[in-house]
C-alpha cells in the first residue's frame, strides 16, 4: 500500500473511540473510490467487513490494506443485481452474522437523453437502483436480527439535475424515495436506514470537474475518506441519528429535504384559471421542508378545507394510518 493510501485510510483521534465490537458490515462497489473508504474505515473501527466489487483484484487489494493494519475482510465479487443473496450470504456464512450494509455501488455514463443508448442508460440505471433494491431486500432478515441493523444508501445531490447525466440522477433519485420509505418501515423493526448525498475527489470526480482550481479544492477539502467518517458514525450501533437524507463533504454535513412554496389556489379547476394565475406558480416567499409525503398531503388538505387543521393529525407520519 502506498505511503499517500495508508495515510488516507488512517484513523483519526476522534473517531477511534467509535469501536463496532466486531459487528459485521458490507459494502458494495469497495474496490476503489468512496467505497474502499467506507471498508477501511469500518475495518479500523473493529468491524468484519464484506468487501464487494466485480474487479477482483481491486477487493482484494483493499482486503490486503485492510488486513495488513490488523483489520478483518473478506472480498466479495458477486454482481449486486444477480447475486445479492450471495453477497449477504458471504457475510452471514463467513461471520454468522450481518449488522451494518453500506450500498455503494454504481455506474455512470454521460450524453443526451435522446441521444443514449437505451441499453447502457437502463445498466446505469438498474445497477444503482437493483442494486440497492436486491442487497437491502436479502440482508433485511439479518439486519433485523442484529438489533443494531444499520443500512445506509448512498444517493446523489445529482437528484436535483445535472445535465447529460440523466439515468445516474435518475437512479439515485429512486435510490432517495425507497431510502425515506424503507426509514419509515424499517424503525418499526429496529433497523436504521438513511440515505447520503456525498461530495467528494474520486477519480470519478476528476472527469467531472476539469478545471484545474476546482480540482485542487475538492481535493484539499473533500477527501473520501471524509464522507467515510460520517458513514461510520451512522453505521454505529450506539448512533440514534437516521431516517433522513444528509448531504455530507469534508467536515460539513447538512440535511436535506423537500420543500414547498406557497401554494397557489385558484378560482376553478380550469385551465383558464391556471392561466391568470400562471406567474404566481413562479413566486417566491418562505420555504416548508416536508419529513415525508402526509406532511406534504396535510398541508396540501389544510390549504383547501382549513377545518382539518383540527382534524388531521399534527404527527405527520399518521395521517394515513
Amino acid at each position: 500500500m502506498s505511503e499517500d493510501r495508508a495515510r488516507d485510510a488512517a484513523p483519526d483521534a476522534a473517531a477511534a473511540d467509535l469501536d463496532f465490537d466486531g459487528r459485521v458490515a458490507i459494502v458494495t462497489g469497495a474496490g476503489q473510490g468512496m467505497g474502499r473508504e467506507h471498508a477501511v474505515m469500518l475495518a479500523s473501527r473493529g468491524a468484519r467487513v464484506v468487501v464487494n466489487d466485480l474487479n477482483a483484484a481491486n477487493a482484494e487489494e483493499v482486503v490486503a490494506e485492510i488486513t495488513a493494519r490488523g483489520g478483518v475482510a473478506v472480498a466479495d465479487t458477486n454482481n449486486v443485481v444477480s447475486g445479492a443473496e450471495h453477497i449477504v450470504a458471504s457475510a452471514v456464512q463467513t461471520y454468522g452474522r450481518l449488522d451494518i450494509v453500506v450500498n455503494n455501488a454504481g455506474i455512470n455514463a454521460f450524453g443526451r437523453f435522446w441521444e443514449m443508448d437505451s441499453a447502457l442508460w437502463w445498466r446505469v440505471f438498474d445497477v444503482a437502483v437493483k442494486g440497492v433494491v436486491e442487497v437491502s431486500r436479502a440482508a433485511m432478515p439479518h439486519l433485523i436480527a442484529s438489533g443494531s441493523g444499520r443500512l445506509v444508501n448512498i444517493s446523489s445531490n445529482g437528484v436535483m439535475g445535472v445535465p447529460l447525466d440523466s439515468a445516474y440522477n435518475a437512479a439515485k433519485a429512486a435510490i432517495w424515495g425507497l431510502g425515506l420509505t424503507l426509514a419509515e418501515e424499517a424503525r418499526e423493526v429496529g433497523v436504521q436506514v438513511t440515505t447520503l448525498m456525498p461530495v467528494a475527489w474520486t477519480p470519478m470526480t476528476e472527469n467531472a470537474f476539469p478545471n484545474p482550481v476546482i480540482q485542487d479544492a475538492m481535493r484539499r477539502t473533500v477527501p473520501a475518506s471524509a464522507v467515510s467518517a460520517f458513514v461510520a458514525f451512522l453505521a454505529h450501533q450506539d448512533t440514534t441519528v437516521f431516517g433522513d437524507t444528509f448531504e455530507i463533504a469534508g467536515t460539513a454535513a447538512g440535511r436535506i429535504a423537500i420543500a414547498g412554496l406557497p401554494r397557489v389556489g385558484v378560482e376553478a379547476a380550469t385551465p383558464e384559471s391556471w392561466t391568470r394565475h400562471s406567474k404566481e406558480l413562479g413566486r417566491g416567499g418562505e420555504l416548508r421542508t416536508f419529513r415525508n409525503a402526509s406532511e406534504s398531503f396535510r398541508d396540501q388538505m389544510v390549504f383547501l378545507a382549513p377545518e382539518l387543521d383540527a382534524v388531521l393529525p399534527a404527527d405527520a407520519a399518521n395521517v394515513s394510518r
